[in-house]
């Protein structure tokens, strides 16, 4: 395409053209062609692509002609043009789109049919741009609250196991040695890395504990840090000072102390100080504030 036109594929891929931009664009010699590679693509799944990879391939192949044959220079333009252009499109429709909260925050993200999703602090989800609506795929790394509308299988992937639904609430945690789903409306599958597999509806919840996927059930109408605090049920202190450090940009030195000792109790996101105190004096830790830098030793 012409370098004016540029910008309108980019933007009508994305469905962001005005009404305008719309019409100029459909006027133009290479909207027909352009149109029929889009509605050809949502009979396929995104393959495995490397498109830098690609487009080498197929420009050392045009460069290495049989000898004697004549290449005349606007074709072999024109055919570079084509195959970048199509390393284009094929690169717009299957890039991923990624949302991350930072530490001592939280993000929420409406996805493209409308759903919800709440991201706890040190947490990201990411999903393909185009064809939502017929591949509704999370991947999660972190804590995430998901409000899915009813439609299509909607289903988030974690580095622990898979969950999938039609239209409900639930909450997602999946750290590196924790594995959480809650569901507060609806019901939802819950599918480990091992095939262990339970279904949970409103007010049951399941946790991955030494191997083994867990049912239980929950009183609460949301997660607790939607309200901004943590609650901990004999958990490694190692888990709870690491959800310290990401909900206020804290740095703890550990090396004195035991994590393993097991933890139960709370703490608010709102003040520091206080959170250190519900932790650390419960445990007999004591510790020394230095910046965002937290050394801890034994009593």
């Amino acid at each position: 395409m012409a370098e004016d036109k540029d910008p309108y594929l980019a933007k009508w891929l994305n469905d962001d053209l005005t009404p305008q931009e719309l019409e100029q664009f459909r006027k133009s010699e290479e909207f027909d062609d352009y149109d029929k590679i889009v509605k050809g693509l949502e009979y396929f799944d995104a393959p495995s692509f490397d498109e830098e990879a690609s487009l080498a391939v197929t420009l050392q192949k045009l460069q290495h002609q049989e000898k004697g044959k004549v290449i005349r220079l606007k074709p072999f333009i024109y055919a570079i043009s084509a195959a970048a252009s199509i390393v284009l499109i094929i690169g717009l429709f299957f890039n991923k789109v990624t949302y991350t909260a930072d530490i001592g925050s939280q993000m929420a993200v409406t996805l493209p049919d409308g759903s919800k999703a709440d991201l706890n602090a040190g947490s990201s989800l990411s999903y393909n741009r185009f064809f939502w609506s017929q591949n509704r795929k999370i991947q999660l790394d972190g804590e995430g609250l998901f409000k899915v509308k009813t439609g299509n299988k909607f289903s988030v992937t974690t580095n622990s196991g898979n969950i999938e639904v039609l239209g409900t609430i639930f909450n997602v945690k999946s750290r590196k040695t924790i594995f959480e789903v809650a569901c507060y409306e609806g019901k939802v599958r819950v599918q480990t890395n091992t095939n262990q597999q339970q279904i949970i509806k409103k007010g049951e919840a399941v946790l991955l504990k030494n191997n083994k996927l867990n049912k239980t059930t929950i009183s609460e109408s949301e997660p607790l840090w939607k309200k901004g605090e943590s609650l901990f049920i004999s958990t490694p202190l190692k888990e709870v000072l690491d959800e310290l450090q990401r909900q206020y940009n804290i740095t703890f030195i550990r090396t004195k102390i035991d994590e393993n000792k097991l933890f139960s109790g709370g703490f608010l996101y709102n003040n520091l100080d206080l959170a250190l105190e519900s932790v650390l004096v419960p445990m007999n830790i004591e510790y020394v504030v230095n910046g965002t830098s937290i050394k801890l030793s034994n009593k």
